[in-house]
């Protein structure tokens, strides 16, 4: 999952996911991260120097993975509408099939660790978030968005993929259902829907 080279790190990382995902952060201590990782307090501690530092960084692996599968698909030549629709339903089929990282991300962003960004700023960090914020036509000065702050954007749009994925994990919506969400969310927040 993680594109991490080293083993022991990328086991560190997998570790801390699955005991959030499971047990929430303050019942994650950094004993039961060597325990499940198979690495030693010591170890851990070369590669990161604090639970804190742990997290934020397995979040940022996460957000990487989440916005590797946002981009899947052909983008070419498609309006923002388009870009946007494809990008949501991509976010759906990502909360469905990546549970984990689902439950990591929704901890979170609703923990004190969280300190929201827009998509311009995440695309100045990463390269993923790059690509989708010139697809989305964010790029250039120009948004096909309202005028809203970024986070009630997202609350209203890629949130509810998120939402909708968890309600029914098993029976995934139809492609039909999906598509008149993800022209509702589009009118939501499109500047000229």
């Amino acid at each position: 999952m993680f594109p991490d080279t080293d083993s022991k790190r990328c086991a560190i990382l997998k570790a801390t996911l699955e005991l959030v995902a499971e047990r929430g952060f303050h019942d994650t201590p950094m004993s039961q991260v060597a325990k499940r990782s198979g690495a030693s307090p010591g170890v851990i501690y070369h590669y990161f120097a604090s639970k804190d530092e742990l997290i934020r960084d397995l979040y940022k692996q996460v957000k990487t993975v989440k916005a590797r599968a946002m981009l899947q698909g052909d983008f070419d030549d498609v309006p923002p509408k388009e870009a946007f629709k494809r990008s949501w339903r991509n976010a759906y089929d990502f909360y469905r099939t990546h549970r984990l990282e689902a439950r990591f991300l929704e901890q979170y962003e609703n923990s004190p660790y969280h300190c929201p960004t827009d998509l311009q700023e995440l695309a100045r960090e990463d390269k993923n978030f790059a690509i989708l914020a010139r697809r989305l036509g964010l790029v250039d000065g120009g948004s096909p968005f309202k005028p809203l702050p970024s986070d009630i954007v997202h609350d209203l749009s890629f949130a509810v993929a998120a939402r909708l994925a968890r309600r029914a994990p098993d029976e995934p919506l139809d492609d039909a259902t999906l598509d008149d969400i993800a022209e509702g969310c589009w009118r939501a927040v499109a500047r000229n829907p």
